[in-house]
């Protein structure tokens, strides 16, 4: 039997730089997914209750879990730390002046911090990725 095809080097370095910039097409889209599911974590994770506590977070890890044209899930693993604040255990009769100068001061030895990690669903808005849904691990 005698072959009908037979593929030539032009033929063949065609297929892999079709392949190769379909790869960078790919990863340059995961590395967008996973910018911005960093900013968003970033604002879930970072809060501060006026006078009481504050949050801070230090992302450690984000993977895209799965991704499709419309909507992606992405992992985001951090280090969030709670600080309590100098201000949470004033009392009622202290000036306003003292209450804002030492609500926005950490209290000393006031400071924990965990490991936490969230799902996060994002959807295709025009040509960006905004916050859908939440899901704490």
């Amino acid at each position: 039997m005698e072959k009908l095809f037979r593929p030539n080097r032009i033929f063949v370095i065609f297929c892999l730089l079709l392949i190769i910039v379909w790869l960078g097409l790919q990863y340059v889209s995961n590395m967008r997914i996973s910018e911005a599911a960093r900013l968003e974590a970033a604002e879930v994770f970072d809060w501060k209750w006026p006078g009481r506590v504050s949050s801070n977070v230090e992302i450690t890890d984000v993977s895209v879990l799965s991704k499709s044209e419309n909507e992606a899930k992405v992992r985001v693993k951090a280090k969030q730390t709670f600080t309590k604040l100098a201000g949470a255990n004033g009392t009622a009769d202290q000036c306003d002046q003292q209450k804002t100068v030492s609500a926005t001061q950490p209290a000393p030895d006031a400071a924990s911090s965990s490991d936490t990690a969230c799902v996060l669903t994002l959807y295709r808005s025009n040509r960006n990725w905004v916050l859908g849904k939440v899901e704490f691990d």
